[in-house]
C-alpha cells in the first residue's frame, strides 16, 4: 500500500467538501470491507481517504413518511432487512438483503457500500498481469480471452 491523506469529517457537508477538494484520487471510506482489500491488491490507490463512518444520521432507516422509505448509506444490511416496515411493505428488499451475504457480512456491510462495491471478478482483482477494462479502460478483458 502507498501513503494517503486521511480525513474524518463530522458532517455530510464537510465530507462532500473534502472529497471534492481532494479530487482526483479521493475515495469515501465507511467500513473498508472492499476499499482496503483493493488498496492492498494495488487496484485502488487513492491519494485521499475520507472516512464517513462516524457521521451522525447515515445509519438511520426512516419509514415515518408513508410516501417514501429513506435508508442511510451506512445502514447495515441486516438492520434494513429486519426493519418491520421493510419486512411488511418492501418484502422483496428484505428478502434480497437476507440472501445477499453471510450473517457476519450482513451485520457489518452497509447498504451504500454494497451498492457501490467494485466488481468481484478475479481478473479485476488479480493485478496488472490480467487485462481488465474496468481497472484500465481499453486494456481488454482477460475473462473473455480465457486467460488462466
Amino acid at each position: 500500500m502507498h501513503d494517503f491523506a486521511y480525513h474524518r469529517p463530522r458532517s455530510s457537508a464537510e465530507a462532500v467538501q473534502l472529497l471534492s477538494r481532494s479530487q482526483p484520487g479521493a475515495r469515501y471510506f465507511a467500513g473498508g470491507t472492499t476499499l482496503f482489500d483493493l488498496m492492498k491488491l494495488g487496484v485502488e490507490a487513492p491519494a485521499t481517504v475520507v472516512d464517513i463512518g462516524r457521521i451522525e444520521g447515515l445509519r438511520e432507516i426512516d419509514a415515518s413518511d408513508r410516501a417514501e422509505l429513506r435508508i442511510g448509506a451506512l445502514a447495515a444490511m441486516s438492520d434494513v432487512a429486519e426493519h418491520p416496515v421493510v419486512q411488511r411493505e418492501f418484502t422483496a428488499l428484505s428478502e434480497s438483503l437476507w440472501k445477499a451475504a453471510s450473517q457476519q457480512l450482513r451485520n457489518m456491510a452497509s447498504v451504500g457500500g454494497n451498492l457501490l462495491q467494485r466488481t468481484r471478478c478475479a481478473y479485476f482483482r488479480g493485478g496488472p498481469e490480467f487485462a481488465c477494462n474496468k481497472r484500465v479502460p481499453g486494456s481488454g478483458c482477460a475473462a473473455l480471452a480465457g486467460v488462466n
